[in-house]
């Protein structure tokens, strides 16, 4: 381009073209940190709803905070080592959450719902439950790890 001629030539567009297809938008680094994040804060979020029936008073409050602490840190720390998203890491974190929730609210509280039982809950039990719910964050963390594209 110039002042004489403000549009491309044609070997200029193709130039900047093949400039911005030999870009990387995910690196490997990038992909980890979303893979890892999105993994955390399914476990975080199983190891949450879980133990809502099994510890009671002081100690719930104290994991609750704990939790919120680390899902928060986690969010933080994610968006900020991070320097871009790889593609549909978003979209794959998203759905591994809201369905770890789902699986969470859905399934997992009224199974371990303490106060409709006659017996209180094991720990295999709450084990169970607890890798249940993290399943679908951790599907999606090994999608976002290995998707190359």
């Amino acid at each position: 381009m110039s002042i004489e001629r403000p549009t491309l030539t044609p070997e200029q567009a193709r130039q900047q073209l093949a400039d911005v297809e030999s870009r990387v938008l995910g690196c490997p680094r990038d992909r980890r940190l979303h893979a890892i994040g999105t993994a955390v804060f399914g476990v975080s979020i199983a190891l949450g709803l879980v133990t809502q029936n099994v510890l009671s008073g002081t100690a719930r409050l104290a994991l609750s905070c704990v939790l919120l602490a680390v899902m928060v840190g986690e969010g933080i720390g994610v968006e900020r080592a991070a320097r871009t998203v790889p593609r549909r890491a978003r979209l794959w974190s998203r759905v591994g959450i809201g369905a770890s929730f789902a699986v969470g609210l859905g399934f997992v509280m009224p199974w371990l719902n303490l106060e409709d039982q006659s017996s209180p809950n094991t720990w295999p039990m709450v084990a169970a439950a607890a890798c249940l719910v993290a399943l679908p964050s951790l599907a999606a963390a090994v999608v976002i790890s290995r998707d190359r594209r």
